[in-house]
């Protein structure tokens, strides 16, 4: 065997620490480091954990309070608009759409105070929501005052809300109105209907007019309304009212008075006639006749005026030709018109 030699570094290795000691080497525990405080991770966890919760709680409460945010579905835009008429609040139901109406007028907070005073709008249930592509049809209903509307609702996508088409229901003056002369008088709440065209919100609509002998009745334009691109005034009726019906009376009992007043056979413009051969002219006395036969009809659909028929007995004397006076009666049958756009009442004898 070669002789035992001693172990030499190669040059360049690194030289033992002169204290004699050895390297470290592998497998070998050198100094223990000091332990790591966990109590700034475990509180960043727990703070964490509670930020999560308190966020997670936030999320569930907005999601769950739900209502109509414009955000979600359909049908909660939908019941969003119909919450905002019922709260009063024409802004916020406005902002539901994304049309612009043409006039505001009748879209305020005072006005639909008004409409909701008269009819509340509650009962609020979305029965179907159908949507696909940004496309929906909802089915809803609500009741405005004692009245159930139930109708489907076209809505569409803009950007991550849903909007309906129109959130106002746009009324159109007709190019032909059948009674022009009570048009004239219309009134919706309470101010002049003399645009062309209005918008109004769902609902009770107060529909007048300025003619007291007149009212005027009309059914409520509630969601359907919303369904149509525009809806005439047609429907909307006059009728003779209970002012207007006591004007009538009286105006015919004056104009009869002043008829029998006159001495004449044959009262210009009025309805009776003495057919008395031996008459002298200008000697009749006519007295009243009594005025329960008359009919009074209902307002004309194409006039403000109404008609009245009826066979009146009006007693008369005059004098005669043979001498003396005489006493006879006219049955006359009598029918005309009066017109209620003036005040008081015009009499027309036909």
């Amino acid at each position: 065997m070669p002789p035992q030699s001693s172990w030499q570094p190669y040059p360049g290795a690194a030289q033992a620490p002169a204290s004699g000691g050895y390297p470290q080497q592998w497998g070998e525990l050198g100094t223990t480091p000091p332990k790591s405080n966990k109590k700034p991770l475990i509180i960043g966890l727990s703070i964490g954990a509670v930020v999560l919760l308190v966020l997670g709680i936030v999320v569930a409460v907005v999601v769950s309070s739900g209502g109509g945010g414009k955000g979600g579905s359909a049908g909660d835009a939908m019941r969003g608009y119909l919450e905002a008429l019922a709260a009063g609040d024409a802004a916020e139901a406005l902002s539901y759409s994304n049309d612009e109406p043409g006039n505001k007028e009748f879209l305020t907070d005072e006005v639909l105070k008004q409409q909701i005073e008269h009819s509340p709008i509650t009962d609020i249930k979305i029965l179907n929501d159908d949507s696909s592509y940004g496309m929906s049809r909802v089915h809803v209903s609500a009741k405005f005052g004692d009245k159930v509307s139930d109708e489907t609702i076209s809505m569409k996508k803009s950007g991550s809300d849903w909007k309906l088409d129109a959130a106002a229901v746009k009324i159109e003056k007709p190019s032909y109105v059948s009674n022009d002369k009570a048009a004239e008088t219309l009134t919706l709440f309470g101010s002049p209907f003399g645009k062309e065209t209005v918008y109004v919100f769902p609902g009770w609509q107060d529909w007048g007019t300025t003619n007291e002998n007149l009212q005027v009745s009309s059914e409520p334009i509630l969601l359907k309304g919303l369904s149509y691109f525009s809806l005439s005034m047609s429907d909307v009726k006059f009728e003779l009212s209970d002012t207007g019906a006591q004007a009538v009376k009286s105006a015919l009992s004056s104009a009869l008075t002043t008829c029998v007043q006159s001495t004449a056979l044959k009262p210009t413009g009025c309805p009776q006639d003495l057919y008395a051969y031996d008459a002298v002219d200008n000697t009749a006395t006519w007295s009243m006749p009594d005025l329960s036969p008359l009919t009074i009809e209902g307002l004309s659909s194409y006039s403000t005026e109404v008609r009245f028929t009826g066979t009146l007995v009006f007693p008369v004397s005059y004098q005669s030709t043979r001498g003396g006076t005489k006493t006879d009666s006219d049955n006359a049958y009598v029918y005309g018109k009066i017109d209620v756009s003036t005040s008081p009442p015009t009499v027309l004898f036909s």
